[in-house]
């Protein structure tokens, strides 16, 4: 009977996106996270890793300047700095020691930009 109930829920996702939040702008961590497995066909063990790999890009785009803690809206952020995925990449495994290949995290941030067009916040 356990094994008839383990193969039973085999099709189920690993975790679902609200489709409400579709164009709110509003980027959440966890939908993000969830919104590049599926993409991805990750499974739930990855969904670990891909979060490690987005909060690596959190903090190097907060080093480089293309962040801050407190936006001002009224002051678009003008900054020098440019993002460098391999750079971001290279920052994650070797800074933060995402365990993940260089490919791998590459492949993350650039489906992440799927979820940022889910949400709004950048267009095609």
């Amino acid at each position: 009977m356990t094994l008839l109930s383990f193969f039973g829920c085999k099709n189920e996702p690993i975790c679902t996106i609200n489709e409400n939040n579709a164009g709110k702008e509003i980027y959440d961590l966890d939908e993000a996270t969830c919104f590049i497995a599926l993409k991805l066909n990750k499974n739930k063990s990855d969904l670990k890793l891909i979060r490690s790999a987005l909060i690596a890009e959190e903090n190097y785009m907060s080093k480089i300047g293309l962040t801050t803690e407190n936006p001002n809206p009224e002051n678009e952020l003008e900054s020098n700095a440019e993002l460098d995925i391999n750079q971001m990449a290279e920052y994650a495994i070797s800074e933060e020691k995402v365990d993940l290949t260089k490919e791998e995290l590459i492949e993350i941030y650039d489906t992440e930009i799927e979820y940022l067009m889910f949400i709004g916040v950048v267009s095609e």
